[in-house]
């Protein structure tokens, strides 16, 4: 068994896991994907069977494929003005025909191309967590100036505005940057009309939050980690990034597990990092998932939750392992601290950067 990992090797989650996998003695291949140079090309062969080959790299019955974060498809840039967009196209194409086939091969693959794709939208998620009977906050997804007024002059309780997906803003010749964050948002703080149509977003019900989770999904496993920030953060991120934070394991409440099964069931993947609010009251609701959502950080706040080592054992085990599996399987891997004492750690990972850097962003 070989297990295949889509993403540049220099991604640190890829390079941890792979350093680890090697160390005890398993094949690792990585394909960071499609483009023009030799070590991204991808041939698929339907001659004698359907063949895959990525890179310089094999794919066969019985190998792991965890498509991680594939870069988007880059063609040729000696292709010809006239060109470009025929070659992107086409670049386009054979990227979506390599990463749709994987799920149809003998092979396991976390999580399934066409799944992650259908999951990553904000509005099925959603509507997957409410119908599996997960709370969830009255929302808007809306580019309309109306609706949103509409919505806030209708909310009897307090509402957030949040965007679709993080976006980093550099100021030209300055180190200075702004990034996205969830901010409080009333009938006030309103612009003109006009404005609100610059780019859709989300808006929300608050859920007036007494902590946050991070739930990790591993097939029928969860692990949940409560998590305070000093300011009580609306949204955490930055001051997890900034080390403003405590982290705790958590154990998951018997209806959330079951819903949260139910919704990943329902959107056909076994992996993936979910956020929840936690009310006054204790009451868990759902915020989002990433299907790839960054989760190593986590051993960097509590080193007793070895995260690398259960994501490793869940990768190598038959699909459809148990807890009692994952947990009984995780010794034999080397943790996340053994990896930032290596010598392949120096590569990805430098001592100026803390665990929550944008290297290891606990964004999506």
């Amino acid at each position: 068994m070989k297990i295949a990992m889509l993403a540049f090797e220099s991604d640190t989650h890829a390079a941890a896991l792979k350093w680890a996998l090697e160390s005890v003695g398993y094949s690792v291949a990585c394909w960071a994907g499609l483009s023009w140079m030799e070590d991204r090309q991808a041939t698929l062969s339907f001659e004698q069977g359907t063949r895959v080959v990525l890179g310089r790299h094999t794919i066969e019955p019985g190998d792991v494929v965890w498509i991680r974060r594939p870069n988007p498809p880059m063609h040729n840039p000696g292709v010809t003005e006239a060109d470009k967009d025929f070659a992107q196209t086409e670049y386009k194409w054979h990227s979506n025909s390599v990463l749709y086939l994987l799920e149809h091969l003998p092979v396991r693959c976390i999580n399934p191309y066409s799944a992650s794709r259908t999951i990553n939208n904000k509005a099925v998620q959603l509507h997957l967590a409410s119908l599996c009977g997960l709370n969830t906050p009255a929302s808007l997804l809306t580019n309309s100036p109306s609706a949103v007024r509409e919505f806030l002059n209708h909310s009897s309780r307090r509402a957030i505005c949040k965007a679709y997906f993080p976006h980093v803003w550099k100021k030209e010749g300055s180190e200075a940057v702004s990034v996205t964050e969830t901010f409080e948002i009333n009938t006030q703080d309103l612009p003109d009309d006009e404005v609100l149509t610059y780019a859709p977003a989300i808006y929300q019900e608050m859920v007036v939050k007494d902590a946050d989770v991070r739930t990790v999904l591993m097939g029928t496993t969860l692990y949940s980690f409560l998590l305070r920030t000093t300011i009580n953060a609306l949204d955490w991120r930055q001051e997890v990034g900034q080390g403003k934070a405590t982290l705790e394991p958590v154990p998951t409440p018997p209806q959330v597990e079951t819903a949260v099964l139910a919704f990943a069931q329902k959107a056909g993947i076994e992996f993936g990092s979910l956020d929840f609010a936690v009310d006054r009251d204790g009451n868990w609701w759902f915020l989002e998932i990433n299907e790839e959502g960054q989760f190593l950080w986590l051993d960097g706040f509590d080193s007793g939750a070895r995260i690398q080592e259960k994501f490793l054992a869940f990768l190598t085990l038959p699909k459809g392992s148990t807890r009692e599996a994952i947990e009984a399987a995780q010794s034999a891997f080397p943790s996340w601290q053994q990896f930032l004492e290596s010598p392949e750690a120096d590569i990805v990972y430098s001592p100026e950067e803390n665990l929550t850097a944008p290297v290891l962003s606990v964004e999506p």
